[in-house]
């Protein structure tokens, strides 16, 4: 979710354990109050394999008094932010506020929020 005050061009990606990131990037601004995505995201949960998920969002905003580059710690192929998906976050939707100090990721199973920076 856009919250950053402008229009803005948003990249995000997760990456459960050791797999390969699902990269989502837009290709047009998004407008404040708008949605980014989907991302449509896999994860494992219960015995046999267990693993961690990682986040990364950025966001390039191009109008409007935030103008800039705004993001998290990690980077698209490589997301470090640690927000574990557990197995009442499957096949849910979710929306995530982001603004140009914070994203946060508000799942059932606990929410997460980590710094932006420009």
């Amino acid at each position: 979710m856009n919250n950053t005050g402008g229009n803005a061009i948003f990249s995000f990606s997760h990456r459960y354990s050791d797999d390969a990131p699902v990269i989502w990037q837009s290709s047009t601004p998004v407008a404040p109050g708008g949605f980014a995505g989907p991302l449509e995201v896999g994860f494992n949960t219960g015995f046999g394999r267990t693993g961690m998920d990682y986040w990364y969002c950025r966001a390039e905003v191009v109008d409007g008094s935030s103008q800039g580059v705004y993001q998290t710690e990690g980077s698209l192929q490589a997301p470090t932010k640690e927000c574990e998906c557990q197995s009442a976050d499957d096949g849910m939707t979710y929306y995530f506020p982001f603004t140009t100090s914070t994203f946060m990721m508000p799942l059932i199973s606990g929410s997460c929020t980590t710094s932006v920076s420009s």
